[in-house]
């Protein structure tokens, strides 16, 4: 993921987002994290710390990711919401996207993270270390912030748990382990097919693309939806059927 991203997970809350940025900015470019200072500003310090080792000590550089991580916010409040689901696709690079298609799997993937306040969960029969490392960073930025993650794997593959391992350091270097969870489904689970991201029990990708490089850059061609309200609590409920207890 981008800079601007990253920056508008940390932006994402606040009521003036170009305020914000500034004094995140003045936040970034001091020497070190006043974690007081920090929380009164209303950001998390761990967030910020991630931010400073992402983006370095550069000031013209922070003052560009903050400013664009301000216009990524209020971009994303500008869409008009007309129906409770959206297309979603993964296209091969330099593939132009169809007329009435706005969402690509990756940048659907990072809004769920990074508008999560409370849970995410994901699902998907393969994973591996491109794939989990397009959403890495915005992963262990939201355990930062006390979103408990749970990835739900389906079965044990020598690319998933190299993929977990290396999300997992992720983690413990710039986000809090304790809210990380790995789930794997019963012995006695039919095979889980389906690819699945739910966000707050309130939005949720589902579609084609597994975890993996070619499913979230697009060297596939994958399509989904993405879908908001009750239904997606019904979808939870569906990755429970068979959960190891």
């Amino acid at each position: 993921m981008d800079n601007a991203e990253l920056v508008g997970g940390v932006l994402v809350d606040a009521a003036d987002p170009r305020a914000a940025a500034c004094q995140l900015a003045d936040l970034l470019t001091a020497p070190h994290t006043d974690r007081f200072a920090t929380s009164r500003a209303g950001f998390h310090p761990d967030l910020v710390d991630l931010l400073r080792s992402r983006i370095g000590a550069d000031a013209a550089r922070i003052s560009t990711a903050c400013q664009e991580g301000a216009a990524w916010v209020l971009g994303r409040r500008s869409v008009v919401v007309d129906e409770p689901w959206d297309l979603v696709a993964s296209l091969p690079s330099g593939t132009p996207l169809p007329r009435g298609l706005r969402r690509t799997t990756g940048e659907t993937l990072i809004t769920l993270i990074v508008q999560a306040r409370h849970t995410l969960r994901l699902a998907a029969p393969f994973i591996d270390r491109p794939g989990l490392a397009f959403v890495g960073d915005a992963l262990a930025a939201a355990t930062a912030r006390g979103v408990l993650l749970e990835i739900l794997l389906p079965t044990r593959s020598t690319h998933a748990d190299d993929a977990l391992n290396e999300l997992s350091t992720t983690i413990r270097v710039s986000g809090a382990i304790a809210n990380f969870h790995i789930s794997r489904l019963r012995l006695d689970a039919p095979w889980p097919h389906f690819k699945v991201m739910t966000s707050d029990s309130a939005a949720a990708y589902i579609g084609s693309a597994n975890v993996t490089g070619a499913g979230i850059a697009g060297g596939n061609l994958e399509l989904g939806v993405l879908m908001r309200g009750q239904t997606v609590v019904v979808v939870e409920q569906i990755l429970d059927l068979y959960r190891e207890r």
